[in-house]
């Protein structure tokens, strides 16, 4: 049985993370209620199924963030990655005549 009130808990603080922009705690939220959030199943019940979709909206939303983040990152690794390689190349400028 899915517990209503964990629910609306889960939903706050994934709605304050995502304002926040807060990944670490949006990874440790995922982390820690992994086994919750596999376990969502519809109820039945019309109020109780709407919570879902809002929960299930905002974990996507949270995904869709962290994975914006994973790019940003990946990005900013080759960029760093290229200049290293970039002043590689010019080591012997300075023994130059």
């Amino acid at each position: 049985m899915l517990d209503e009130a964990y629910l609306k808990r889960s939903i706050t603080i994934l709605e304050k993370s995502i304002k926040e922009k807060d990944s670490q705690e949006i990874l440790r939220f995922c982390e820690e209620n992994d086994a919750f959030i596999r376990s969502i199943e519809p109820s039945g019940d019309a109020q109780i199924d709407s919570q879902i979709q809002v929960f299930i909206q905002l974990h996507q939303q949270a995904i869709a963030l962290i994975q914006h983040l994973h790019d940003t990152m990946k990005e900013q690794l080759f960029q760093s990655t290229k200049t290293r390689k970039g002043v590689s190349q010019y080591k012997g400028v300075k023994h130059a005549k």
